[in-house]
């Protein structure tokens, strides 16, 4: 056990670098800061809820810099459409903070954000799910079709719905080939950063979606982007939850030289595989999260009676970050197998990607 000084608490320090590494990967392969994984975890490792927030938020700035040079370097980062959100999402991240700062001084913060986290992953789990089921059926039919598939298959009609308001001014995104409105990409930056202020993650698990579904970036394209934007509101917010008090710099850095490992090989293992994939994973994390973030959240409203409930979550907030980085790496097992022409199993086929010039 660790004393945590600031956080006032004792904590192993091996489960933080433990969290930190796989949920650089998992971050580092769904475009995400993890924070929706992290602050629950640290809530149940007895962290305070507005501590969590804080500590969460300053690693995924030190994490978000490493995952963004590796994609950088896969060509994932749509420069225009990321600093295009800058803006909106700096406003959000000051907004979400004061939120917080709110339910702190009536001693609400914890039951906040485990409220908000439970309702916001569960639905985007759901339509998550949908849209990818659908799309994996179609790369199916292809495949058994003889047509050759996409590194991006997607099925969702909402992209063409909001790359048809024509409010001035455009912007033309090369690199995620798409046109939208300048006011589409702001206002998914503001909705994003008050997630990312309020409940102390980097905003990806609805960022990234709302880069496919909204914006109409490819699942690659807006892992990359949002990673980029989660540099710029994780800094912000580390800037702010330290001026607030919210931030033990100790549990930070345990979490930062596992983060910086696991980030690096989360990001590679995206060239291995399609967009659908990545978006499986994503909805895979949303559900194990809110399960995770869920039980601590009954415990309290039912007066914090049943212990029990507290011990699941611990056992499902670890065991989701094994099961996913598991996942992860089962992927990239049977994508090199694919691209030796050997055995896969046949629903995981149309989800690899065959050789590096897809």
């Amino acid at each position: 056990m660790f004393d945590f000084l600031i956080a006032g608490i004792q904590a192993p320090a091996f489960l933080l670098i433990f969290t930190g590494f796989t949920v650089g990967v998992v971050g580092g392969f769904i475009g995400v800061g993890g924070g929706y994984m992290v602050t629950p975890a640290l809530i149940v490792f007895g962290f305070p809820g507005y501590m969590a927030s804080g500590i969460d938020m300053t690693h995924i700035a030190g994490k978000g810099i490493v995952s963004t040079v590796r994609h950088k370097q896969l060509g994932n980062i749509d420069w225009v459409l990321a600093l295009s959100m800058v803006a909106g999402t700096m406003f959000g991240v000051e907004e979400g903070i004061r939120l917080l700062g709110y339910f702190k001084h009536r001693g609400l913060s914890t039951v906040a954000l485990l409220t908000a986290s439970v309702l916001l992953m569960f639905t985007l789990f759901l339509y998550t799910l949908y849209e990818t089921l659908k799309s994996h059926r179609r790369m199916e039919q292809m495949a058994r079709d003889g047509q050759s598939i996409a590194r991006e298959v997607m099925t969702s009609k909402l992209p063409q719905i909001f790359q048809g308001f024509a409010l001035a001014p455009i912007v033309r995104c090369r690199t995620a080939r798409v046109v939208v409105s300048m006011w589409v990409i702001v206002l998914v930056g503001v909705i994003t950063g008050v997630l990312a202020g309020f409940l102390g993650v980097g905003g990806g698990f609805i960022r990234v979606p709302a880069l496919v579904y909204i914006v109409g970036a490819s699942t690659h394209i807006a892992v990359g982007t949002d990673l980029v934007e989660i540099v710029f509101s994780g800094a912000y917010g580390c800037l702010r939850h330290s001026i607030e008090g919210n931030v033990d710099f100790i549990a930070v850095m345990f979490m930062i030289c596992g983060a910086m490992f696991g980030a690096q090989v989360g990001s590679i293992a995206t060239a291995f595989v399609r967009g659908p994939a990545i978006r499986y994973m994503l909805s895979f994390s949303l559900a194990l999260a809110t399960l995770g973030a869920g039980l601590p959240l009954a415990n309290l409203l039912l007066g914090g009676k049943f212990k029990v409930l507290v011990a699941l979550s611990v056992i499902i907030t670890l065991g989701q970050m094994f099961f996913l980085c598991l996942f992860i790496f089962s992927l990239v097992y049977f994508a090199y197998r694919n691209r030796r022409n050997r055995w896969v199993p046949e629903w995981v086929a149309p989800l690899l990607v065959q050789n590096v010039t897809e």
